[in-house]
């Protein structure tokens, strides 16, 4: 599993995700640790992948549920979870990483583990949609798309349509369909409609990848009324805020 960490104002690293939980233990933590941790909180590399740190998920101290976590590869194979989601990496346990993560040293054999793992992944700003895998990762990073609305469309001289979403949390994202396009867009006309998704379903059949706002569609309800798009290639850019 990889992630876009958000710092705020645009700023991002990318870093190899190693667990997740949602409390911490309280075992001989102070008042302000346990303000800033009793919640929802991933396992991340530091911005300069020297030390093993707690990233909250969400922003703390606001009312809004602002991500600071965007998963861009899905793929937790190897972990070892609870049924509600919680768990780390398979050579990781709970126990262990409250031991060391709050340590100015930590372990020097976890560390190695950690960049062995992580070894040879590059993140690619740009992912095309060819795999249930990709359609997975795009879930993931755009939160299905609550939220969303298309603040930009294009049809480039190519015949590739361009679109542009704000809206979901924590990042805008570009994709672009290409290759027999067809889409229709009308029922999100901001002039005479809601513009805002409440969620998606990207799917492929035939040859062809579909993007439709609404959740679990399937091809043959795909009709007037939604918002669609219909390409050969589906392919997407998730630009952290």
């Amino acid at each position: 599993m990889h992630a876009i960490i958000r710092q705020g104002d645009g700023k991002y690293y990318v870093s190899a995700v190693f667990g997740y939980f949602r409390h911490i233990d309280s075992t001989g933590c102070g008042k302000e640790h346990l303000r800033q941790f009793n919640r929802p909180h991933w396992i991340v590399w530091d911005e300069k992948k020297e030390r093993l740190i707690r990233w909250l998920a969400m922003v703390p101290n606001t009312e809004y549920l602002i991500p600071q976590i965007l998963i861009v590869d899905s793929d937790h194979s190897g972990w070892n979870t609870n049924e509600e989601g919680e768990g780390c990496v398979g050579f990781l346990t709970r126990t262990l990483l409250d031991s060391f993560l709050d340590e100015e040293r930590q372990p020097q054999e976890i560390l190695d583990l950690c960049r062995q793992m992580d070894a040879g992944y590059a993140y690619a700003e740009i992912q095309e949609i060819r795999t249930q895998k990709n359609i997975e990762d795009l879930e993931w990073a755009s939160g299905g798309f609550h939220d969303a609305r298309i603040i930009k469309e294009e049809l480039l001289e190519d015949g590739t349509l361009y679109v542009r979403f704000d809206g979901t949390w924590g990042c805008e994202i570009e994709v672009w369909f290409s290759g027999d396009v067809e889409y229709d867009t009308s029922s999100r006309n901001p002039e005479d409609y809601d513009p805002y998704w409440l969620g998606s379903t990207v799917l492929m059949q035939d040859g062809f990848v579909y993007l439709v706002d609404e959740e679990d569609m399937t091809v043959d309800r795909i009709e007037t009324g939604y918002c669609w798009f219909k390409a050969r290639h589906m392919r997407y850019r998730v630009i952290p805020d």
